[in-house]
């Protein structure tokens, strides 16, 4: 965390203020091994932070939620979890927050999970450490599977609902990520999942670790073919891409697509003229 003076987006001038930056995420790679008892499906994916943020401001203050874009405040997850972790401990949160937002929203990015699992954490250390580093994993996945991966650096493998994490150190790499302007709905695209498409757990393990080795011959993911279908953007960005020769990879539920490499000059030439987004990144690696 560091703290800055000055005039703050979230009130008066000249009071102290946390800044923090809240990581974007990939999937590299996403099966869906099995139905849950609890309506959810359990997943194996390999989580990877990239160098993409929102910026988040913590003060003193009335309690408050705002963000750059507008999203109202009961809408807001990180809302629900300040209201969770109040309701937990007996602590009134005496901070607000705004939220800069520069992840796209419903984007397969974790935008929400990571300024939640951030917000959560810095203001758990800022009020003494009410919750252990386990309740706050318990409080953040209850509302979103992939808030408790960003508790933590590094990248991880998911299982579970992605929630169950074995943290692993990998090298960093460079990666293209495009937004097509579209909001894929997580909520749409598992109710699309057939058993079908379901994956052994043992084959996706064995995936899993040629990723680790270096190899993506075999990356997929189930979500992202389905993304694909029910918004047409998302199968043109991921076309779009593959024409150029890439390896083309939906993060998440989409709507964004990634390969591994930098940005060539036509490819943000073609994404300028359809209004896509292309963002140059790195992978945030290492535990």
């Amino acid at each position: 965390m560091s703290e800055v003076t000055g005039s703050s987006p979230v009130g008066s001038t000249n009071q102290t203020m946390i800044e923090l930056l809240s990581p974007a995420k990939v999937n590299f790679g996403l099966w869906i091994t099995g139905r849950r008892t609890d309506g959810y499906y359990n997943i194996v994916t390999l989580f990877r932070k990239i160098s993409l943020y929102d910026v988040i401001y913590i003060k003193e203050g009335p309690f408050r939620i705002t963000t750059s874009t507008g999203i109202p405040e009961e809408d807001n997850i990180v809302y629900k979890g300040l209201k969770m972790f109040s309701e937990r401990t007996g602590v009134d949160i005496p901070f607000s927050v705004y939220i800069e937002k520069h992840i796209p929203e419903g984007s397969g990015l974790g935008g929400g999970s990571s300024n939640l699992a951030v917000t959560l954490n810095a203001i758990n250390e800022l009020l003494g450490g009410p919750l252990s580093e386990e309740e706050l994993k318990d409080l953040t996945g209850q509302i979103s599977s992939d808030a408790p991966f960003f508790l933590k650096e590094g990248s991880a493998i998911g299982k579970g609902k992605g929630d169950i994490l074995q943290y692993v150190n990998l090298p960093e790499v460079e990666l293209t990520v495009i937004y097509p302007g579209v909001k894929s709905s997580t909520r749409r695209v598992y109710a699309c999942v057939r058993d079908d498409m379901l994956t052994d757990e043992v084959e996706a393990d064995m995936i899993i670790k040629d990723i680790i080795e270096g190899s993506t011959e075999r990356m997929g993911n189930v979500l992202g073919d389905i993304a694909c279908e029910l918004y047409p953007e998302i199968g043109e960005v991921k076309r779009f891409i593959e024409y150029f020769g890439y390896k083309a990879f939906v993060s998440g539920s989409g709507s964004c697509v990634f390969y591994i490499g930098e940005p060539l000059p036509e490819i943000k030439k073609g994404a300028k003229l359809r209004n896509w987004r292309v963002f140059s990144v790195r992978t945030l690696d290492g535990v």
